[in-house]
């Protein structure tokens, strides 16, 4: 019988390093998940931070390709107007060169060479 009293003891102490043990996993698991949690959080934090950034630099870029369609379309406008201005220019160039050819004519048809 002196044994089975042993072998009870044991069997508590047994059962109780168990519990502790079970109890010291069970509070280092809650430790482990509230570091978790706060870094899940800062990482959260940083994402929204990133998502914010993200949205302040696709507002600039929106700003700058209005700005840049501007203009273009501006150059475009001087460009055919230069363009129709030296159309002109150049019409009436060749409207004086036949003139002149014309004119060449005329005074080498009057002069006997």
């Amino acid at each position: 019988m002196g044994i089975r009293k042993e072998d009870t003891k044991k069997d508590s102490a047994t059962k109780k390093d168990l519990q502790n043990f079970q109890e010291e996993i069970i509070h280092q698991f809650h430790l482990i998940s509230e570091g978790l949690i706060d870094q899940i959080k800062l990482l959260a934090e940083g994402h929204t931070g990133i998502i914010q950034k993200l949205d302040r630099v696709e507002t600039r870029l929106d700003q700058m390709e209005k700005e840049n369609e501007r203009q273009h379309l501006e150059t475009r406008a001087l460009v055919k107007l230069s363009f129709s201005e030296l159309d002109k220019r150049l019409s009436n160039l060749e409207s004086q060169v036949r003139e002149i050819q014309e004119w060449k004519k005329q005074v080498e048809a009057r002069l006997p060479i």
